[in-house]
């Protein structure tokens, strides 16, 4: 009886371990930072390619690029720009991703 409630504290010991190390490596936000701190160009290149919205986070993503995260029509959008004001890409958040309600967050890579 002992050796079969080791074994099942075992096997829950490391399915929950792997299960933390899984949500931690999805969970990995880029650090936010204030408006200011984002290049000028990189703001001007927003500003000309979605003239309607306004930024409600900056992102500093993988320490190279800058994403900034708004709304387009009730749609959480993010764009990701080089630090020149290059366009890099933009992604639809989604309810199944790791945003919250209201709080979209840019990813960054693993190191």
């Amino acid at each position: 009886m002992k050796k079969l409630s080791l074994m099942v504290f075992m096997a829950a010991a490391i399915f929950v371990s792997c299960k933390k190390e899984s949500s931690e490596k999805t969970k990995n936000l880029c650090p936010v930072i204030a408006e200011a701190a984002v290049p000028k160009p990189v703001k001007d290149s927003f500003a000309v390619r979605y003239p309607a919205s306004v930024v409600k986070t900056w992102f500093y993503k993988d320490s190279s690029s800058y994403c900034a995260a708004f709304k387009v029509l009730a749609v959480e959008k993010l764009a990701l720009f080089a630090p020149n004001g290059t366009f890099i890409k933009e992604e639809i958040e989604s309810d199944h991703e790791d945003s919250t309600k209201n709080n979209i967050g840019c990813e960054c890579e693993v190191d």
